[in-house]
C-alpha cells in the first residue's frame, strides 16, 4: 500500500491548483520531473491534528513534527474519492484535482475546525493525492491539511495548532509586501521595492464586542484608528502623505469574522500616475523613499509548488 499511494501535492493559491507530477513508482518530486524518493511513511501514518515539515524543495525530507514547532502542513482528515472516481476512471488532470480538492478538503478543513475556516484567512487547503501508480491500484484517499500560501505559492510556516489560533490574513507592523507588476506579493525587506508597508494592526473585537460589524462601520471606524497608528509608525500625522503614501486598511467579511477572525492591518502604498495599479515602492515610510513611476518588473517564473518560503511571513 505505502509503495503505490500517495505522490502528489497539491496546493490551491488564488484559484490555481498546482501539482507535483510523479510517474512509475510513488514518490515526491518537483514539477516537471519523475520524482524518485519514496514516498515516506509518515505521511501515510498521519492523523487529524498530526503536523508535517520539510526543507527541500521537493519534500524529499518531509518529517512529522510537533504543531509547536514550525511547520508547512496540518492534517485535518481523509476524503474517500470511491464515490465519485470508480476503478475505471482515468487518473484526474490538474483542473480536476482542483475541484476535487475545493470540494472535498474544504468539507474536510471545516470539520476538523468546529466549521470555523475562514476562506478569506491567512490558511488555505492543500492535499496530498494518490500517484498515478495507487491510482491504477485504486487508491482513491484524498489527505487534507492546512497550509498557508503566500501570493506566489510559496509555503510559509505555521507554528501551533490551526484550531486554536487567529485566521486573519494579518501580517506583523513594519513588514513590507513585495510587488509583482502592480500585485501585491510575498513578504520582503522594506529597502526592496514592494507594494505595501503595514502600519498598523487592529482587533476590531475590541471596537465592537457586540457582534459583525457592517463594512460602512468598519471603514469609519478604521479611518481615523490607522491614521493614528500610520502617524504614530511614520513618525509624523502628515509623514506618509508628505512622501506621497497613502494610508488605507483591510475590512472583515462576515463569514470571516464569524470564524473568529477580528484583526485587520492599517498599510500604506502609492498609485502609478495613471492610477492603473500599485507604484513600486523602495525604503519604509519611517525613513527616505522613493516611489517609481512605471509597474514593477513582473516575475513569470512559476514557482514549484510546497517549496518553503525563505522570507519572514
Amino acid at each position: 500500500m505505502i509503495s503505490a499511494a500517495i505522490g502528489a501535492l497539491l496546493i490551491l493559491v488564488i484559484s490555481a491548483a498546482l501539482n507535483w507530477p510523479t510517474g512509475g513508482e510513488s514518490g515526491v518530486g518537483g514539477p516537471g520531473r519523475i520524482g524518485s524518493a519514496p514516498a515516506p511513511k509518515v505521511v501515510f501514518e498521519a492523523a487529524a491534528g498530526d503536523c508535517l515539515n520539510w526543507t527541500e524543495p521537493d519534500a524529499a525530507d518531509i518529517s512529522k513534527v510537533t504543531c509547536a514547532e514550525p511547520h508547512l502542513f496540518e492534517v485535518t482528515g481523509t476524503a474517500d474519492l470511491r464515490g465519485e472516481f470508480g476503478d475505471k476512471a482515468p487518473f484526474p488532470n490538474t483542473g480536476q484535482w482542483q475541484q476535487v480538492k475545493q470540494q472535498r478538503c474544504i468539507d474536510v478543513s471545516k470539520q476538523f475546525l468546529s466549521g470555523r475556516f475562514d476562506p478569506h484567512g491567512r490558511f488555505s487547503v492543500g492535499a496530498f493525492t494518490p500517484s498515478e501508480e495507487g491510482w491504477a491500484n485504486s487508491d482513491r484517499t484524498l489527505h487534507c491539511g492546512l497550509q498557508q500560501p503566500g501570493p506566489s505559492g510559496k509555503l510559509y510556516p505555521i507554528t501551533g495548532n490551526a484550531a486554536r489560533m487567529d485566521q486573519s490574513n494579518v501580517y506583523p507592523v513594519g513588514r513590507c509586501l513585495g510587488i509583482n507588476g502592480t500585485a501585491v506579493w510575498d513578504p520582503v525587506d522594506c529597502a526592496r521595492p514592494h507594494a505595501v508597508e503595514i502600519t498598523g494592526l487592529v482587533n476590531l473585537g475590541e471596537q465592537f464586542p457586540g457582534g459583525y460589524p457592517a463594512e460602512g462601520d468598519q471603514d469609519g471606524f478604521l479611518a481615523t484608528r490607522c491614521a493614528e497608528l500610520t502617524a504614530a509608525y511614520a513618525g509624523g500625522p502628515t509623514t506618509a502623505k508628505d512622501k506621497g503614501l497613502v494610508t488605507y486598511w483591510d475590512t472583515l467579511a462576515q463569514e470571516s469574522w464569524d470564524a473568529g477572525s477580528l484583526q485587520v492591518n492599517c498599510k500604506v502604498s502609492a498609485q502609478l500616475p495613471d492610477g492603473s495599479g500599485l507604484a513600486p515602492v523602495t525604503g519604509s515610510v519611517k525613513g527616505e523613499v522613493q516611489i517609481g513611476r512605471a509597474p514593477a518588473p513582473q516575475n513569470t517564473v512559476p514557482i514549484e509548488p510546497g517549496v518553503p518560503a525563505t522570507e519572514p511571513r
